[in-house]
């Protein structure tokens, strides 16, 4: 099963920039204790400068055949005069070598394939402020920004690769979002405010996991980061 970057799942990464769980969460919903992770995200959100990290990308279908597939790659974020940036290069598919570059930026997202020489274009258009919100989960998103756009309630405290984490569940507040992705899971690492893990569901069940390992905080991002360099002879697919 492939991953196809159409217009709608441009929402979740552009999700998106997404698992078995490790371990109950331990129950932890009072009000104030929400209120003290959306401070947490508030504080991570003015220091945030970039992250940099590892990243797995697991899509499970459960309807109409069980099937799932694993892209490994790395990924970098960057907030610079007030607007994120994405990159993000996958280097194998179940365990088999691939290159797939995609890039988000000043709303546009790029999906460039060296192997079929092709470069798809998608245009955020008026849906940008949507895709910056779903881009900036757990990445210099303040606690404020995730209320305004999502209905946020605090699942439990989980361990992910050792390190506590906050689990919030996401509800879309717009309808048209919630008929694309009615739920997503966020892990929020409880010393950084930075999301280690995102779990995203569709209507039918199926889901995608985006787990992130490595993270190297505001460290210095690398010039051209954020630019695709194609072959001449790619075709550029515009939408």
């Amino acid at each position: 099963m492939k991953v196809y970057f159409t217009s709608i799942r441009l929402r979740l990464f552009i999700l998106m920039a997404l698992i078995a769980l490790s371990g109950a969460a331990r129950p932890a919903v009072a009000a104030d204790d929400l209120a003290k992770v959306l401070a947490k995200l508030d504080a991570a959100s003015g220091k945030f400068k970039s992250a940099q990290a590892e990243i797995t990308w697991e899509n499970v279908q459960t309807e109409p055949i069980p099937d799932s597939d694993m892209q490994v790659g790395n990924v970098l974020f960057e907030r610079k005069s007030g607007q994120l940036r994405m990159a993000l290069h996958l280097r194998t598919e179940n365990g088999k070598p691939i290159q797939k570059d995609m890039v988000y930026a000043e709303g546009l997202f790029k999906l460039y394939e060296p192997k079929i020489k092709q470069m798809q274009v998608f245009k955020a258009g008026t849906n940008r402020a949507e895709a910056d919100t779903i881009l900036t989960l757990g990445f210099g998103g303040s606690g404020k920004d995730l209320e305004k756009s999502w209905q946020v309630s605090l699942v439990g405290t989980e361990a992910v690769d050792g390190d506590e984490t906050w689990k919030l569940q996401l509800i879309p507040r717009e309808e048209s979002v919630r008929k694309t992705f009615p739920k997503v899971l966020l892990w929020i690492d409880t010393d950084t405010g930075i999301a280690l893990k995102q779990q995203s569901f569709d209507p039918t069940g199926n889901y995608r996991v985006v787990h992130y390992t490595k993270m190297r905080m505001n460290a210095s991002v690398p010039p051209g980061a954020f630019e695709i360099k194609t072959a001449s002879d790619t075709r550029i697919i515009n939408h």
